[in-house]
């Protein structure tokens, strides 16, 4: 990268970044004006809502009866205490005071009667003796619950009935003994919180802040990103500047850059604006002395501060992941319709400080999105564990860096700029118009992908709860079929796609060789994430005894067989068939390895499906047959259903079968599995440039 061509590009697109309205709105005026206004909207509306439901005049239908003027004299005694008012409406047909209610003429219905008629007092004297016969009572209330005032009318009801039939219960305890209240509360059960006053104010501000925070610097990137991408491509100067004499990864850079400042700009202001009004609220209710004399607003203030160094990596992580969507897009509309899926994306991870039980920990630390939105949560409950907050910051700096690194190739290629972009989904047009031999286009595999993830999230458990691991089966069959009908109807080249050219004798042994190395790595690998998550490991759990019940026999066809065939033709055939012929190699293998990773479902299988699918995804490169990655697949998920019947092959093997490995264990381990993969990469032909294309 040079520097002085991208600080001049850099200029020149803040410039132009700032001349459009909709980046000064997003950027200036949200953060400033409306947050806080709603901010201090929603606390009116609420303040609002709870005086006018406690002052407000309920309307209550009584139903004539003996004791009903009893039961309204109660509530009426009780009003001053309670603050509730009630108005008594006389009602003798009980249905007809239904159909009001219904109507929503009265918010409640009150049928009353006495205890005389019933078999209580028949049972015992002493309730006559204990109770006055007009306290005796027996009330029934009909309410709308779907109706605000109905509910709130029965809760205030409810509220000053339970409380005057708890002091009549005591007054005859107190008649017969001497120590009422220890036969009432046999167990004596209290409880003192220890957390400051600081601390539950702040994990309230916590659950609600990081939600507000993370769209709003989103929505600040966002926007911006489009204006850089889509654009320009509208206004027609992208070819402009791809003609000028610097590199085109420089030309990404700078809009990065851009959009990255605008985001960063947005996400101190936002924070300003939080501080601010929060510090405001917080001297209104010290004003009105509502409770906060003791509070130390002080304590916040290293919350805000982490949070000054955390949201700018977050903003560029924001920015690069906005780029590197945008940049499919050949319009503003379009780049508006294909962010929107990312905008529900960093929502739904964003609500990650509203779940309970779910905490920041070295796990939910390198979470995209989530880890941010748990860090705000949890500095706000004055918890500060600054190994975690490394650990957010870091991972967002290296997922932003990679970002990068692929939004910067994209932008090197043809394809990516002047092709058809997200909006060549081909299935769309007739069977007739479709070119023979053609190479699925992004909109295919985005489409294609996202729909057939969909179709496992929906099918995968209902199959797997009604037929078990034969279930597993239907799956693998869903994934071989639905690619490969998608093939077919835009006429390509099968044996193409798929590599479907048998391999030499020699990459079958390095098939062997990688799989052996592979899979010692591996275990190193799944030492060390146990150790950070054990709760992966019982997950996995879970699985082997779902194999181990099914039998021996189904494991192999279906956890072995099955996906060495559906899962290779789907993601090293037609993922990795398409991508090769349309971008670098290398980002040909880490996309198509990254969604064999996600197609799992599972933290734990994400990590080791990377690392194995890039293995895999570089032998069928080197080999041009898919077949060489088949059979590491088969080896590898073979073996483990034999491991799992049979766990004490395991431990006769040297180093792998340690239970507990440590550091030393680990480093030998390691060393094995690297000597098979140098060996496997040279029958592969790694180490030789000749015939392949270069990475």
């Amino acid at each position: 990268m040079k520097r002085k061509p991208v600080l001049t590009l850099y200029k020149k697109e803040i410039m132009d970044l700032l001349r459009d309205k909709k980046t000064i709105i997003v950027m200036i005026l949200i953060p400033i004006f409306l947050y806080p206004a709603m901010m201090l909207g929603s606390l009116l509306v609420m303040q609002g809502i709870v005086k006018e439901s406690e002052s407000k005049e309920y309307k209550i239908a009584m139903v004539e009866s003996g004791v009903s003027s009893r039961v309204f004299e109660i509530l009426s005694d009780e009003e001053d205490k309670f603050e509730y008012k009630f108005k008594e409406i006389p009602y003798t047909d009980e249905e007809k005071a239904k159909e009001e209610l219904k109507e929503k003429k009265v918010d409640l219905v009150i049928v009353s009667g006495d205890y005389k008629t019933s078999d209580i007092l028949t049972k015992s004297d002493k309730i006559s003796e204990l109770y006055d016969t007009e306290d005796l009572l027996k009330v029934k209330c009909y309410n709308l619950s779907s109706n605000t005032n109905s509910s709130s009318a029965y809760q205030y009801v409810s509220e000053i009935l339970r409380a005057y039939s708890s002091n009549l219960r005591k007054d005859a305890f107190d008649t017969l003994f001497d120590d009422a209240e220890g036969i009432l509360n046999p167990v004596d059960l209290s409880v003192e919180s220890i957390s400051s006053s600081e601390q539950n104010a702040g994990s309230i501000i916590g659950m609600v802040l990081p939600f507000i925070l993370i769209i709003s610097i989103l929505t600040g990137a966002i926007y911006p990103a489009i204006d850089a991408t889509a654009g320009e491509r509208e206004r027609g100067t992208l070819e402009t500047i791809m003609t000028l004499p610097v590199r085109k990864s420089d030309i990404m850079i700078s809009k990065f850059m851009s959009v990255s400042t605008i985001a960063v700009f947005s996400a101190f202001l936002n924070l300003l604006s939080m501080f601010a009004m929060t510090f405001y609220m917080y001297k209104t209710f010290d004003m009105q002395n509502l409770g906060f004399k003791n509070f130390d607003f002080k304590l916040f203030i290293p919350a805000f501060l982490s949070l000054l160094i955390c949201l700018p990596v977050f903003s560029m992580f924001s920015s690069a992941v906005s780029l590197c969507v945008c940049i499919f897009a050949k319009s503003f509309k379009e780049a508006n319709n294909i962010t929107s899926p990312i905008l529900i994306v960093f929502m739904f991870a964003a609500m990650a400080s509203i779940l309970p039980n779910v905490e920041l920990s070295s796990a939910t630390a390198l979470i995209p999105v989530s880890n941010i939105s748990l860090l705000i949560k949890s500095v706000f409950s004055l918890d500060y564990d600054y190994h975690l907050m490394l650990m957010v910051l870091l991972s967002n700096l290296v997922y932003c860096i990679l970002l990068v690194v692929i939004m910067s190739t994209l932008f090197s290629s043809e394809e990516v700029l002047f092709g058809e972009g997200v909006n060549g989904i081909h299935l769309f047009e007739n069977f007739a118009n479709q070119k023979r031999g053609q190479i699925p286009g992004y909109g295919d595999l985005l489409f294609l992908y996202a729909a057939l993830l969909l179709i496992m999230v929906f099918t995968s458990s209902m199959l797997v709860l009604k037929w078990g691991l034969w279930g597993s089966a239907g799956v693998q069959a869903i994934i071989l079929v639905i690619p490969l009908l998608y093939a077919l109807y835009l006429k390509c080249n099968i044996r193409e796609l798929y590599s479907l050219n048998l391999p030499k004798v020699k990459e079958m042994l390095g098939s062997v060789c990688l799989w052996i190395g592979g899979f010692t790595t591996n275990q190193v690998i799944l030492s060390g994430l146990s150790k950070l998550i054990p709760s992966m490991v019982e997950n996995s759990d879970s699985l082997n005894s779902t194999i181990f019940e099914a039998g021996f026999i189904p494991a192999i066809i279906v956890v072995g067989i099955c996906p060495a065939i559906a899962e290779e033709a789907a993601f090293r055939g037609f993922l990795f068939g398409s991508l090769r012929k349309r971008t670098k190699i290398w980002i040909a293998v880490i996309v198509s390895a990254a969604a064999f990773g996600l197609y799992h479902l599972n933290f734990l299988q994400f990590f080791t499906g990377l690392y194995l699918g890039s293995i895999m995804a570089y032998m069928v490169y080197k080999s041009r047959s898919i077949f060489a990655s088949a059979l590491f697949h088969l080896l590898n998920n073979s073996i483990s259903v034999i491991l799992t019947f049979h766990p004490e092959i395991l431990t006769r093997i040297p180093l792998i079968g340690v239970e507990n490995p440590g550091i030393g264990e680990n480093l030998g381990i390691a060393a094995v599995g690297i000597v098979f993969l140098a060996l496997g990469l040279f029958l592969f032909g790694a180490f030789s440039k000749k015939g392949t294309e270069q990475l």
